[in-house]
């Protein structure tokens, strides 16, 4: 099998070390939320030093994420294309079965991987925001006050949870639904070469009496 480097070994790690870190994040936000419907831990203090740990820790990963992603020129991978919005709705009809066909991107991240990863950074920062102001109302009331009150800051946070939360259970379905392979190479940082071949359009030449034509199959 023809194998291809796909994943460094710190984008392996940041990647788990971020995806770890926020399925903590949402497990303990619900437990605090709802600690009678949601008992997974064994007291609200051991929930809340969980969740204000893991917060530090999803910060620093993102941070050095950042930071490498600049440094390497990662961050080319990232870079939104007008071309994306097309090729958006190729991968959506392809990934909600109503095309056997999967765009061609040549880029190493397709339209919705570089949507959701890019979009991670913004909320991050509100999600901290707003933490900060909800574990300390006190000495951040005046904050909450130029937002509109707590319960606009609250709403909020929860509001930014859940999209987390969606958006880790699509990732998660997208890369299952993909195949084992896809998730091996995040772990081994090698993914096949030919991965996407065969759901790639597929092309034959034909040749005719005005020359050699390219036809979709």
């Amino acid at each position: 099998m023809n194998l291809e480097y796909r994943h460094t070994r710190l984008v392996r790690f940041f990647h788990w070390w971020n995806g770890i870190s926020m399925i903590l994040l949402a497990l303990s936000g619900f437990y605090i939320h709802f600690p009678d419907s949601f008992p997974i831990f064994p007291s609200m203090d051991v929930a809340r030093k969980i969740h204000f740990i893991f917060m530090y820790a999803v910060g620093a990963g993102v941070i050095g994420r950042l930071y490498y992603a600049f440094v390497t020129g990662d961050s080319k991978n990232f870079r939104p294309r007008f071309a994306d919005i097309r090729n958006m709705i190729g991968l959506m009809k392809y990934y909600l079965f109503i095309s056997d066909e999967l765009p061609d991107f040549g880029e190493k991240y397709n339209p919705g991987q570089k949507m959701m990863y890019l979009g991670f950074v913004p909320l991050i920062f509100i999600q901290g925001i707003t933490g900060f102001i909800l574990y300390w109302p006190t000495t951040f009331n005046h904050w909450a006050t130029v937002v509109g009150g707590m319960h606009v800051i609250r709403i909020t946070h929860y509001i930014v949870a859940w999209i987390f939360v969606y958006c880790i259970a699509a990732h998660l379905y997208l890369d299952f639904s993909e195949g084992i392979a896809n998730i091996v190479g995040m772990i081994t940082g090698y993914r096949p070469a030919d991965f996407h071949a065969k759901h790639r359009k597929k092309r034959k030449t034909v040749v005719s009496a005005e020359g050699q034509k390219t036809l979709d199959a």
